[in-house]
């Protein structure tokens, strides 16, 4: 068991080497390095500084959100913490591994279940894909040139409807659900009736709290006060850069820039350039200024939130190996 983890651990680390790698080589190929340099030396520390506190602020949203998913049983600095570590861990290492390691961080707090911070997790993930949606949405009105296709953009809202409605049918249905539910799980090696029925309640417990219409609304509202501060903080990074965009194409490559790769779906460096700089360039913005625009985004936020994960690691008492494991 140990070996296999330090193979799986070792073979991420060489996969995030060669990202690294691959990155570096395209920069150079494709991109006047010098160019992007001088780019990056006008920048202006202020809105810098500004930008760092609208992220600081949509992270602090993102965490309450959750926090309110889970019916405000943890702290808030908890779920804060976890969240940090969660996005710190996708941004380190390739695979989406900070997802179940945000999940374990918060399953440790005494006050929430591994069911209740996976089914919440499950329904916070649905709730971003409709923010996502809606930016992207919102760029292609603003003519950001980014051109989604109708399929895609259809499918994305039917698989919405279909969760949110499989949701608010589980709920309605508690008893027959704990009932089909607990005979399914013990036919698992090592599951009790009394567990299964104990997971499954939990479960449903934290779906119900969501399927109410006031919570919904209320989830929605952290939604989009969170996505407002991290379209903010897109936003005020290209005022860093001057006046080599166009106050007109702002806008409309913030916010497609952030539907692209929001904060709340952290990447790896070389993964988050790739996906802003080849969609917007493809469609006629500058190369080099988009580059540049890139570099400072992802620097600002990989300097925030693997600080804020440190503290957390620190706060929380959670070591990475506990964090490696999954609930």
């Amino acid at each position: 068991m140990i070996e296999s983890k330090t193979n799986r651990h070792f073979w991420q680390l060489v996969m995030l080497v060669m990202i690294l790698g691959a990155t570096a080589v395209l920069l150079i190929l494709f991109v006047d390095v010098a160019a992007v340099y001088q780019e990056l030396r006008r920048a202006r520390p202020v809105y810098m500084l500004a930008s760092s506190l609208f992220l600081l602020a949509g992270l602090a949203c993102f965490a309450f959100r959750w926090r309110f998913l889970l019916q405000n049983k943890p702290g808030f600095w908890r779920t804060f913490h976890a969240c940090n570590i969660g996005h710190a861990g996708n941004i380190l290492l390739p695979g989406r591994v900070g997802e179940p390691a945000r999940i374990v961080v918060m399953g440790q707090d005494e006050t929430v279940s591994y069911t209740e911070a996976t089914s919440s997790f499950v329904v916070e993930r649905l709730f971003e894909q409709m923010m996502r949606l809606l930016a992207l949405a919102t760029a292609v009105t603003l003519g950001s040139g980014i051109k989604p296709t109708p399929g895609a953009m259809v499918g994305g809202i039917l698989f919405l409807a279909i969760m949110f409605s499989l949701i608010f049918w589980l709920v309605r249905r508690r008893e027959r659900t704990v009932r089909w539910g607990t005979a399914v799980l013990r036919k698992l090696p090592r599951v009790t009736p009394e567990k299964a029925d104990h997971w499954l309640n939990d479960l449903l417990d934290n779906l119900q709290y969501v399927s109410s219409l006031s919570h919904t609304a209320q989830t929605i509202g952290w939604s989009f006060l969170s996505w407002f501060c991290f379209w903010a903080f897109f936003y005020v990074v290209l005022l860093a850069l001057g006046d080599r965009i166009p106050a007109a194409d702002r806008l409309p490559i913030s916010i497609g820039a952030l539907a692209l790769s929001p904060p709340s779906a952290a990447t790896q460096p070389g993964l988050f350039h790739g996906s802003l700089i080849i969609p917007l360039t493809a469609v006629g913005f500058d190369r080099n200024i988009l580059t540049a625009y890139a570099v400072l985004l992802h620097a600002i936020e990989m300097f925030w939130i693997i600080l804020l994960a440190i503290v957390g690691l620190w706060w929380t008492g959670v070591s990475v190996t506990a964090v490696g494991r999954k609930p």
